[in-house]
C-alpha cells in the first residue's frame, strides 16, 4: 500500500523534492480487515487530499478473503510460516501472526493427503526421473540426503467421430 501511495503521489516517503503535486502524505489510518480465519488490523497510508485510490485493498473494503490463496500459494512453493508472515507483511503491510498462517495452511492438508493417496495408473509410457542431493543436519552430524522427483506422462487417445 505504501508503494501504491508512492506511485500516486509521484515520490517516495521522505523524498518530496520536485514532486509534480501539492498533495502530501498524511500518516496512516488503522483498518480492521476480515478474512475466513478471523480479523486483524493493518495501517493504511493516507494522503492529505484523499486522491489516492488503493488497488490492493480498495477503500471501504473490509473482507480480504483472497489473501488466504496467496498464503497457500507461498506455502505450496515451500516457504515456512515465518517466511510467509514476513512476505505478507512486506508486500501488503498486513500483520498476519504465524499462528494465523498455520491455520490457513492447515486447511490444505486434507487435499495434500488425498493427492498423495490417489490411485496411480498401472503403466506410464514416459517416465522422467531426477534427483537433487543436499546436506542435512541430523543429531549433530551433517549427512548427504537425496530428494527424488518422478514424473509420469500418460497418453490420451482422441475420440474419432465417424459420420
Amino acid at each position: 500500500m505504501e508503494a501504491e501511495l508512492n506511485a500516486s503521489l509521484g515520490y517516495e516517503k521522505n523524498q518530496k523534492g520536485d514532486a509534480p503535486t501539492s498533495n502530501k502524505r498524511n500518516g496512516h489510518s488503522p483498518k480492521t480487515l476480515k478474512s475466513q480465519y478471523g480479523e486483524f488490523q493493518t495501517d493504511v497510508p493516507r494522503d492529505r487530499e484523499g486522491e489516492s485510490e488503493p488497488k490492493l485493498i480498495p477503500k471501504y473494503q473490509r473482507d480480504i478473503s483472497g489473501i488466504e490463496e496467496k498464503v497457500v500459494s507461498l506455502y505450496a512453493r515451500g516457504m515456512g510460516t515465518r517466511g510467509i508472515h514476513d512476505q505478507i507483511q512486506e508486500l501488503y503491510g498486513i500483520e498476519l501472526c504465524p499462528e494465523m498462517v498455520s491455520k490457513i495452511t492447515d486447511r490444505i492438508l486434507p487435499e495434500i493427503k488425498e493427492w498423495q493417496s490417489r490411485p496411480l495408473n498401472p503403466v506410464y509410457p514416459f517416465v522422467f526421473m531426477d534427483c537433487i542431493h543436499y546436506k542435512a543436519r541430523e543429531e549433530w552430524r551433517i549427512l548427504s540426503r537425496a530428494a527424488y522427483i518422478v514424473l509420469g506422462i500418460i497418453l490420451r487417445q482422441k475420440a474419432i467421430k465417424i459420420s
